[in-house]
């Protein structure tokens, strides 16, 4: 059977993902040993990276097939309010309803889309 053993999210310019990912989102680095190429962030579970690439993505969500990263919040309306304040590209300005509970989408400054995931009670 497959395992997942790593997330990678490919940015093209480290310094700024380390912005981006650690300052507006919320992450910590865990190790910088492969800097500038890789960093690995602190992620419970399954290891997390920033990757360099050598260019950005355009990507036309929600019409398109791709791999989304989904981050826990307990407080959707709180965490957007937040990002926003922060200068994050919000794809939903609130949240929406999915099965599961409430998401919003956002995008970082390379193009990757990733949302924000509420679970109801």
């Amino acid at each position: 059977m497959p395992k997942v053993c790593v997330i990678q999210i490919n940015v093209c310019d480290m310094d700024k993902a380390i912005d981006f990912y650690c300052k507006k989102i919320g992450f910590e680095i865990h190790s910088k040993k492969y800097y500038p190429d890789i960093v690995d962030l602190v992620n419970e579970g399954i290891p997390l990276i920033l990757y360099k690439v050598a260019k950005p993505i355009s990507i036309d969500y929600p019409k398109v097939s791709q791999t989304l990263i989904n981050i826990q919040t307990d407080d959707l309306e709180a965490s957007l309010k937040d990002l926003k304040s922060k200068g994050v590209e919000l794809i939903h300005e609130t949240p929406q309803d999915c099965p599961v509970g409430v998401y919003a989408a956002f995008k970082d400054p390379f193009g990757n889309v990733h949302e924000l995931l509420e679970f109801r009670a």
